[in-house]
């Protein structure tokens, strides 16, 4: 099989010849050890190159304005804004946090306009990463979910908290707003070509509990999840979610709406790869559970092995299963965990 069948069967619930990987690669430090190269920005092209080095089945590759990453190179420090009017202090790669937002009230919103769906730069990196794209991955097209544009992009957490009481309806506008805006730049990547999957990352968790209500993400952003989820499969592609942290209250609202696969399923948050994969076999991949944070950053190489081999034990039988950390694979990480974590995989993932 090739990356992008293996990938592809595993996701819709077939039985691939091996468990597929599938990993955030966001660790300069491993495109220096294996490519020779330190980026400043992302570059799908260098990250779809080192994901077939290392024997990887899928690869990444977000969209051009995908809130945090950077479109040019600042300085350590300097302050800026992207394109949707956040503000960031580069402090990172390859995706920042905010210092500011642009919507604080609904006469910031009748202000604002979204950049265009249509703009020229916006598939530049789809088109460098298919270009480089030698190795037959999956090509995973990434884009923000509603939750998280509206928490930590368009709004913060407080200003969006107190708005679900003041100005409903000003929740709901600028939801239905953003995911066509996705739904719009989805059918343009999609008609470029090189899309095997969309994966949307919208974190609704902290390490402990939801961070915001059941009963307020349900009102507000599961229909608007659901919408998105059901236009881009419309566009016959499946659909992948990120979602971080301990998300088990709402996993059967998300699962609902159709998504086809579900990552990270953070250990260290407590999500048990055990009760997704029992709860949902017949619906949904699960995509992850090997603790990026702990295991993978701290424990020895023989430790790692023995993580990989738990997670496999509970996610091969029957496909359905990628293997993956939960989150990323980065700079904290040890070369020889890495390199134990995909070796494990291809040695004790095989079904036979």
């Amino acid at each position: 099989m090739t990356s992008r069948e293996r990938f592809l069967t595993a996701l819709a619930g077939g039985i691939p010849d091996r468990v597929p990987f599938g990993d955030f690669l966001f660790s300069r430090n491993l495109l220096k050890k294996v490519l020779n190269h330190t980026p400043q920005l992302y570059e799908a092209d260098k990250q779809v190159e080192l994901a077939g080095r290392l024997g990887l089945d899928c690869m990444w590759i977000p969209i051009n304005g995908y809130c945090g990453t950077e479109e040019e190179v600042h300085a350590e420090g300097e302050k800026y804004q992207d394109e949707w009017g956040v503000t960031y202090v580069k402090n990172g790669w390859p995706i920042m946090a905010q210092i500011d937002t642009p919507i604080k009230n609904r006469a910031d919103w009748e202000r604002y306009t979204m950049p265009s769906p249509a703009a020229p730069h916006r598939l530049r990196m789809l088109a460098d990463g298919t270009k480089a794209n030698t190795h037959d991955l999956a090509i995973l097209f990434g884009i923000l979910g509603p939750f998280t544009m509206m928490y930590w992009y368009l709004m913060d957490l407080e200003t969006l908290s107190l708005m679900t009481y003041d100005d409903p309806p000003l929740v709901h506008e600028m939801c239905d707003a953003f995911i066509q805006w996705n739904l719009a730049s989805a059918q343009r990547a999609v008609d470029r070509g090189g899309v095997d999957a969309f994966i949307v990352a919208d974190d609704w968790g902290g390490t402990h509990a939801l961070l915001m209500s059941p009963s307020h993400l349900r009102k507000f952003f599961v229909p608007p999840f659901r919408k998105l989820v059901q236009g881009l499969k419309s566009l016959g592609k499946p659909v992948i979610m990120h979602n971080d942290g301990r998300i088990v209250d709402l996993l059967d609202d998300l699962v609902d709406t159709g998504i086809d696969g579900y990552h990270p399923v953070e250990r260290a948050a407590g999500m048990d790869l055990s009760y997704v994969k029992k709860r949902y076999a017949s619906r949904l991949c699960p995509i992850g559970n090997v603790d990026n944070k702990g295991t993978m950053s701290t424990a020895t190489p023989a430790g790692v092995e023995a993580e990989v081999k738990e997670c496999l034990a509970i996610g091969m039988p029957g496909g359905r299963y990628i293997l993956s950390t939960d989150h990323s694979i980065h700079d904290g990480m040890p070369h020889e965990n890495v390199m134990a974590y995909i070796a494990a995989g291809r040695k004790h993932g095989v079904y036979r």
